[in-house]
């Protein structure tokens, strides 16, 4: 496969997900409710990227793995860990009682799209574009799920959108390096899907509040340093073993 074609491949899946969400729910906003808008346009997302993996790119995405699943258990550990993390916080502002078959299928497709494009799709085309460089194919694959989330600037201040984009990118550390190890993408959006959930179970929804300078410059301080120990950890699951048996 050349080098300008797996490039052209990689921005297509960086690209893929902003730009359908921009474009779309105004294209289906005079035929589909906008409480569906959203469901749709993950869903159509979703069956692109089956479409470009199946019957033009010819990239498995593997859904399901049932190989060794005490190591996926404990290649699981982390992303668990700081799902606790960042969505504890929320557990009191949720009410279940608003759960119901749409919420729960928006949420769904939500990780299914996302999921398929920036793991299923772009990790094996970064592994390529890398000659089989895991990790850095992970740190592409962050790096492109964190950029399609400039859209939410749309609707919130820059400030709190790049809060956000350094959060995610962490995930995408977590969820990237989940996949490669475990080539169980049901994991993954198992994952995403308990991310995004509580967003939609919130009791009210508050205004968001635009940091003062001296908070934001503390914000991004604490959260780079959150990043950085996930990619420490990330790295270590990935090139853990490698490293130890060189020293060997």
């Amino acid at each position: 496969m050349k080098n300008n074609d797996i490039i052209t491949k990689i921005a297509i899946c960086f690209v893929l997900v902003p730009i359908v969400l921009i474009v779309l729910p105004y294209l289906i906003s005079p035929i589909i409710s906008e409480k569906y808008g959203q469901m749709t346009v993950d869903l159509i997302i979703f069956l692109v990227a089956i479409v470009l993996s199946q019957n033009i790119w010819h990239i498995k995405i593997s859904f399901l793995s049932l190989k060794k699943p005490l190591s996926q258990l404990c290649q699981l550990i982390p992303s668990i860990l700081f799902l606790l993390f960042t969505r504890f916080s929320t557990l009191s502002s949720m009410s279940f009682r608003l759960i119901d078959a749409r919420i729960i299928l928006t949420v769904l497709f939500i990780a299914l799209a996302e999921e398929s494009v920036y793991r299923g799709l772009l990790i094996p085309l970064s592994l390529v574009f890398t000659k089989n460089k895991q990790y850095t194919a992970i740190v592409i694959s962050g790096v492109g799920f964190a950029l399609a989330h400039l859209v939410n600037i749309v609707n919130s201040p820059w400030s709190i959108v790049m809060l956000q984009m350094l959060i995610v990118f962490a995930s995408g550390l977590l969820w990237g390096t989940l996949y490669l190890k475990t080539n169980n993408l049901s994991l993954t959006i198992m994952l995403h899907f308990l991310d995004d959930l509580p967003l939609f179970l919130m009791k009210e929804t508050s205004e968001l509040v635009t940091p003062t300078r001296p908070q934001l410059i503390s914000a991004i301080m604490a959260y780079l340093i959150v990043v950085g120990i996930i990619g420490i950890i990330t790295f270590l699951q990935v090139e853990g073993l490698h490293l130890w048996k060189l020293k060997k």
